[in-house]
């Protein structure tokens, strides 16, 4: 019998497991969600007795609520499904220890759209990992994609594209969201929102690490749109291979972590509009800095920011 044939998901020990942030194995449940069928599965129904590859669920807030805490179990999102974010919450990972990852490449992959400038994809519980997903806005404004008030927490390959006007903030923490990681995203919004742009906001969060993102963004003209800001002091966090083109009128400081904020930040490559002062485009207090490179104009390589260290 086929390990996808179970009503109530897959319990696979032993089994390898695609798309974990440790590739190692299934330690609980697998349970598959597609909206519209194919030649391999039928189309998805939020129901008790589906949930399998081919019967699967209809939503993955529906499965969420199918799995259990701490066990390590894993929703697979199928090729080509679309899901739509309506509320505040509209999807709300708040189980701990789940893996939500998206099965396709390219366009194939899930797309998650938010309907309303309220909508967000919330993850409120610890030790969730969310990944492979495309995300767009079929509104204008919308104001957050995701609230994380979980610890422990990955994003990772979230790719964003608006459909419909443009969104002000891709991720917005409390001081809870310790131990977040974002990585291997690409972002890309070619006209500027019509309010001031936080793009990724650490607030007060410990141990975060932002890996290897692109992001290019032509921001809200403000000295307040900074696309990676630590509003609240974040302490040992990791700002590292980062690639930013964050354009836009008056804006002057891409990356931006208040007093009192330590870590490392190094070997970003940051594109700035003609306001963006060089030597303040990142801030970080006192976090220890390494091979960041920063332009403001065109055609030109990037220098040093900040400047140098001298030996004394």
């Amino acid at each position: 019998m086929s390990t996808t044939d179970y009503p109530d998901g897959v319990t696979s020990y032993g089994v390898p497991i695609f798309g974990c942030t440790n590739g190692s194995v299934i330690a609980g449940n697998v349970f598959f969600v597609g909206k519209t069928a194919s030649a391999k599965w039928i189309a998805g129904v939020d129901d008790p007795s589906y949930g399998t590859l081919q019967k699967p669920f209809a939503t993955i807030d529906y499965a969420i609520g199918k799995c259990r805490a701490s066990q390590g179990d894993v929703i697979y999102v199928l090729p080509g499904h679309t899901e739509t974010i309506a509320a505040a919450g509209g999807i709300t990972a708040d189980v701990k220890g789940i893996s939500i990852i998206g099965l396709g490449n390219g366009s194939l992959r899930p797309t998650i759209s938010f309907s309303a400038t309220a909508s967000t994809f919330a993850i409120s519980a610890a030790d969730v990992l969310v990944k492979n997903i495309l995300v767009t806005n079929t509104i204008d404004e919308v104001v957050t994609l995701f609230y994380v008030t979980g610890a422990g927490c990955t994003i990772d390959a979230v790719d964003f594209y608006p459909t419909t006007g443009q969104c002000r903030q891709f991720c917005l923490t409390t001081n809870a969201a310790d131990q977040l990681t974002i990585k291997n995203c690409f972002h890309r919004q070619t006209a500027a929102a019509g309010a001031a742009q936080g793009w990724i906001v650490l607030v007060g969060t410990d141990h975060t690490r932002i890996l290897n993102n692109t992001i290019w963004i032509t921001a809200y003209a403000s000295t307040s749109s900074i696309c990676i800001s630590g509003s609240t002091a974040v302490i040992e966090c990791e700002i590292t291979g980062n690639r930013i083109s964050w354009l836009g009128g008056t804006i002057t400081t891409v990356i931006n972590l208040v007093t009192g904020s330590t870590g490392i930040i190094s070997d970003n490559r940051i594109a700035g509009g003609a306001a963006v002062v060089l030597a303040a485009a990142i801030t970080g207090d006192a976090c220890m800095m390494f091979e960041n490179y920063v332009t403001n104009t065109a055609a030109a390589s990037g220098i040093l920011g900040p400047a140098a260290d001298t030996v004394t």
